[in-house]
C-alpha cells in the first residue's frame, strides 16, 4: 500500500508540475512561434528594444509588461481552428492585420486614458496654436488608424498636414493608401 501511495504522489506532483509549466510556457511571447512561423517577426519585435514599435513599448512598460495573450486572448476553439489552418497551410503571409486597436479596446480600465493621451501629446509644432494628434477635432478615430502594434505606425495626420514625423513612424501616401504595415 505505501508503494501505491508514493507512486500516486509522484505522478500527481509530476503532472501538476507539467501542467503549471505548460500554462506558464503558453503565456510566453515565443510560444506561438513553435508552430506558427509567421509569428517569428512579431516575437523578434517584442524583444527588440526598438521603442518606436508599439509591441516593444508595451513589452517594456514602466508599470506592467504586457504579453501577447494580454491582448490576443482567444478561446480554445479559436486556437484549435487557427492551428488547423496552419497545419493545412490555409493562411496568408504576412498575416492579415487585425483591427484589434479599437478605442473601446485600448481605453479600457487599466490601459490608456484619452485625456492623459491628449495632454501628453499636445505641443505647438512650431505653430501659433497648441495641437494634439489625439484631439478629436476630425472625429474620434480608432487607434489602429495610426498605431500599428507589430510594425511601423502611420502618422495619418500627414495625409493632409505636414507635421514632423515621430521617430520610427511613416507618413501615408498622398492617396491615403498605407503601404504594407503589419
Amino acid at each position: 500500500m505505501p508503494r501505491i501511495l508514493i507512486l500516486t504522489t509522484v505522478i500527481v506532483v509530476v503532472l501538476s508540475g507539467l501542467v503549471t509549466g505548460g500554462v506558464y510556457w503558453h503565456e510566453q511571447p515565443g510560444f506561438c512561434t513553435n508552430c506558427h512561423t509567421p509569428m517569428h517577426e512579431y516575437v523578434e519585435n517584442y524583444y527588440s528594444g526598438d521603442t518606436t514599435i508599439m509591441i516593444t513599448r508595451h513589452a517594456m512598460a514602466d508599470t506592467v509588461s504586457l504579453r501577447c495573450l494580454d491582448c490576443h486572448s482567444q478561446k480554445l476553439n479559436e486556437q484549435l481552428t487557427e492551428g488547423a489552418h496552419w497545419l493545412a497551410g490555409n493562411y496568408t503571409f504576412p498575416l492579415k492585420k487585425r483591427e484589434l486597436g479599437t478605442r473601446s479596446f485600448c481605453m479600457t480600465a487599466g490601459c490608456h486614458v484619452e485625456e492623459e493621451i491628449i495632454k501628453a501629446t499636445t505641443s505647438n509644432h512650431n505653430m501659433s496654436f497648441a495641437f494634439s494628434q489625439h484631439d478629436p477635432r476630425h472625429g474620434k478615430q480608432e487607434c489602429y488608424t495610426c498605431h500599428s502594434m507589430h510594425g511601423q505606425s502611420v502618422y495619418s495626420c500627414n495625409q493632409c498636414h505636414h507635421f514632423d514625423l515621430p521617430e520610427g513612424w511613416i507618413a501615408p501616401q498622398p492617396n491615403g493608401v498605407i503601404a504594407s504595415i503589419n
